[in-house]
């Protein structure tokens, strides 16, 4: 039988809280270290996009990972009362002619028919948006609301964990007695987004920063029963409120809020709806991206009981539930990690 540990979570985001609960959930005892800074987590707007447009293929692993993701937000709804998981079709306005061959050529094929309708007439008469070469729906796609995500999370570990409310200094860590504040843990696990630059033991292992902005809309006119996408994304998110989203600033920490963010975005509000509409909110986050845009997890080369889950980027909130769920198993040795997510891939990058 494998025996159970005692683990230190540094990060409250959707990684932090996605461990925790797995940790807990595996007979492990949690405590997490909640700064009440969040960058990221808090203010994506938390889309589940089974594809990738650009080239029309299907988001990575997601056959596994849009069933598991359903069913964790699902059972922490039910659990803490809080509306979480909110399934909505996405319209994708096609920005080319090539674009509606590419879904043409795989609407009915194995592995994309249950992600993809066929095109209709009404998709390419659809006139509630910009509509010059016709547009496609797409199956299983919705989102997450990302603050009640993280409130319930942790409200959950509060009850079968301990959550404790401070900011962390890296002092006060011994990477070799795996301690913080003289406290001695199992292990410590790091999953702090893209405050990782000032990780001493991982900020050799990239994460980088990505700026991204959105704003916030009211409406009575916009249509509230499928998200917009093209350019930029308009996710109706209920009491005509809609999240238009997002910029892509890459490799910057800055998080100041910018007027150029918001007329861009409104330029490209005009592709997807001429219907008045008023701007009452402006959000930014710092997205933790990697350069192969896959997360990365594991063990520490010097100090094994150190331990990093990072880089989820802006595919996290369908990511990280199943991810969370393999790397406890891998940790108890029940399994083995994607190899594409394996902190060693970068191990050239360290200087140990």
């Amino acid at each position: 039988m494998t025996n159970k540990k005692d683990y230190l979570i540094i990060g409250a985001g959707l990684s932090g809280i996605s461990m925790g609960i797995h940790l807990v959930k595996s007979g492990n005892k949690v405590t997490l270290i909640d700064s009440g800074e969040n960058f990221s987590s808090s203010v994506a707007a938390g889309q589940i996009n089974p594809l990738v447009f650009r080239r029309m293929t299907k988001s990575w692993r997601v056959d596994d990972y849009l069933p598991y993701a359903e069913e964790f937000y699902t059972e922490l709804s039910v659990d803490s009362t809080l509306p979480i998981y909110f399934p909505i079709p996405i319209r994708r306005m096609f920005s080319s002619a090539h674009e509606k061959v590419m879904w043409l050529e795989k609407q009915n094929r194995d592995g994309f028919s249950q992600y993809m309708n066929e095109i209709t007439d009404e998709d390419d008469l659809f006139d509630l948006a910009q509509n010059d070469f016709g547009s496609a729906r797409i199956k299983k796609s919705s989102y997450v609301h990302a603050i009640n995500f993280l409130k319930a999370g942790k409200i959950w570990l509060t009850e079968k964990g301990t959550i404790i409310q401070e900011k962390v200094s890296y002092t006060d860590i011994d990477p070799t007695k795996s301690s913080y504040k003289g406290i001695i843990y199992d292990n410590i696990l790091f999953c702090e987004g893209s405050e990782n630059t000032n990780n001493p033991w991982f900020n050799k292992f990239i994460v980088e920063h990505t700026k991204g902005e959105v704003l916030t809309l009211h409406s009575e006119n916009i249509n509230e029963f499928e998200a917009l996408n093209r350019k930029c994304f308009l996710l109706p998110i209920g009491d005509k409120t809609f999240r238009l989203g997002a910029t892509y600033v890459w490799n910057t920490p800055e998080r100041d809020i910018t007027e150029e963010a918001k007329i861009d975005l409104l330029d490209k509000m005009q592709l997807l709806s001429k219907k008045p509409f008023e701007v009452i909110d402006q959000q930014v986050g710092i997205r933790p991206t990697t350069p192969d845009r896959r997360p990365i997890i594991g063990a520490h080369p010097e100090f094994e009981k150190l331990l990093i889950f990072n880089g989820l980027g802006t595919k996290g909130y369908l990511m990280a539930p199943l991810l969370a769920k393999e790397f406890v198993d891998y940790l108890e040795g029940k399994g083995e990690l994607d190899k594409e997510v394996r902190l060693e891939r970068f191990k050239n990058k360290v200087n140990n």
